[in-house]
């Protein structure tokens, strides 16, 4: 995948966020610190948001990654993708 910067790998990561979560319409109504499942996350939608994502980012996530504390909140998945592209 050819470089992204800061601000397009944010609004990429929030807009398959938004696939995913129940509560939220819109990427941009996604708070980065708001826990996931308020929002909606259950743990079968995180297996479809994992494979959404290694997708999207063409990027496999390691199993040190696989935690619940990666899932928590959006910025903790956004400091993971940052990690792997």
């Amino acid at each position: 995948m050819e470089q992204i910067s800061h601000d397009q790998l944010t609004e990429k990561l929030l807009t398959v966020l938004s696939r995913h979560l129940k509560f939220t319409e819109a990427p941009q109504n996604i708070p980065l610190d708001k826990p996931l499942d308020e929002l909606g996350l259950d743990s079968m939608r995180a297996v479809n948001l994992l494979l959404d994502l290694e997708d999207s980012f063409d990027i496999s996530f390691p199993g040190t990654l696989l935690s619940e504390e990666t899932f928590r909140t959006a910025a903790n998945l956004h400091k993971a993708v940052h990690s792997l592209v």
